[in-house]
């Protein structure tokens, strides 16, 4: 059962109080009406943060995504300027070294590239290449420090000089901390709806049980009152 139908769910064992009339009458203040009411308030609202902070952390997803999909290409243009400009092959080695970490090419599998689309390359099955975006941006920023001792390299052409290549290594840092904070944040989020809704003994879960047992008792059970709240079931969803 999902979060979302939890709460429909506790929505209606609340509801169904309407219909008892004064009958219903706990001694705990947390099973009372007003309460049930603001908890329910309070369900929908961080249900609601989880939701948005979802909808920014899938968004910072696709930000850094978009960024980082352009480099493949950069980074062939990077290789093909610079055998261009006659560095020698050791220099060269070590640029395409980088280009490798970056796409997730191993060194045994080093290939000269045959055109700028590096996108097509994919990592060889079972590397232990680290392939974290942090790791990538490492070795971006490798490249680059070794393209400004490159006197020889020199290109005219937008987006491959070296300022404009140490902005990228900033903006695709500040992506992967932007998104880290995202994350945190949705996870954040995620903790503080599973208290609400399922952890403190307060919590929506907790308040249903206990629900039960005081309309079990009041009604009977062979009650038709009691066998409403029956229906009516909330459990934590595996990995929530």
């Amino acid at each position: 059962m999902s979060h979302v139908k939890n709460a429909e769910a506790f929505t209606r064992v609340v509801s169904l109080f309407t219909g008892f009339g004064g009958m219903y009458n706990p001694g705990r203040p947390t099973l009372q009406m007003e309460a049930l009411t603001s908890q329910v308030n309070q369900i929908q609202l961080v249900l609601e943060a989880v939701k948005t902070a979802k909808a920014n952390y899938d968004w910072h997803v696709n930000q850094r995504k978009q960024a980082f999909d352009k480099m493949p290409r950069i980074l062939a243009g990077i290789l093909r300027r610079l055998e261009a400009s006659g560095v020698k092959q050791e220099q060269l080695e070590d640029a395409r070294g980088f280009v490798h970490q970056f796409t997730g090419v191993t060194s045994r599998s080093r290939k000269p590239l045959a055109s700028e689309n590096v996108e097509s390359t994919p990592a060889p099955k079972g590397t232990s290449l680290q392939l974290a975006f942090a790791a990538r941006v490492d070795a971006f920023s490798k490249l680059v420090a070794a393209l400004k001792t490159e006197a020889l390299y020199d290109p005219f052409e937008t987006g491959y000089k070296i300022p404009e290549l140490e902005a990228s290594v900033q903006e695709l840092t500040q992506l992967n901390h932007a998104l880290d904070k995202a994350r945190k944040e949705w996870r954040l989020k995620l903790v503080d709806r599973n208290k609400v809704l399922y952890i403190n003994e307060n919590s929506m879960m907790y308040a249903v049980r206990a629900i039960k047992k005081y309309i079990r008792g009041l009604f009977g059970h062979d009650s038709g009152e009691y066998a409403l709240m029956k229906e009516l079931d909330v459990k934590q969803p595996r990995n929530s």
